[in-house]
């Protein structure tokens, strides 16, 4: 009696199938992360913009950002001028209990994070800077950082902001 055993073939083609499976659902799974991170960008800008419009209530103006001319402020440590405390890159919104933290990006990449800048109090704007995962925001859709007439690059960011704020 002789006993059947998988030729070397066999078991290359089995393996190989295998790894080709794995591949595809690895590549499902990335692009399922990277939504996931842009759902929570957009709901750390809604949250930032009702902390900001509280604010505006209780001081009839927005929180003016550090440094000369209202320069951006990161909330990531070391991007775009980001304060040591993140926390400080928009003044007043966490010492005055508008916000318990100010979110930073579940992916900071460089010198791209949140950015916030408001040069006069009138109007602000707080923004996901270059780094929308999920493909390019179409201009005058929910969160998009163009106004009418704005250029459209980079397209991987996203924003709220107050009407006079529209182009960067």
């Amino acid at each position: 009696m002789r006993s059947r055993a998988f030729t070397l073939i066999e078991l290359l083609v089995v393996i190989a199938i295998i790894a080709l499976l794995s591949s595809v659902v690895m590549a499902s799974l990335n692009t399922a992360r990277a939504k996931a991170r842009d759902a929570k960008r957009f709901s750390d800008l809604d949250q930032v913009r009702t902390a900001l419009e509280m604010y505006y209530s209780d001081h009839g103006s927005y929180p003016i950002t550090y440094g000369s001319g209202g320069s951006w402020a990161g909330t990531t440590p070391g991007c775009y001028n980001g304060p040591a405390n993140p926390n400080d890159a928009i003044p007043g919104l966490v010492s005055g209990g508008y916000i318990s933290s100010l979110p930073q990006d579940p992916k900071p990449n460089g010198s791209y994070c949140y950015i916030y800048r408001s040069t006069d109090g009138k109007g602000y704007k707080f923004m996901a800077y270059d780094t929308i995962e999920s493909g390019p925001i179409a201009p005058g859709a929910p969160h998009s950082r163009y106004a009418a007439g704005c250029s459209a690059s980079p397209q991987a960011s996203a924003a709220v902001y107050t009407p006079d704020q529209g182009c960067i």
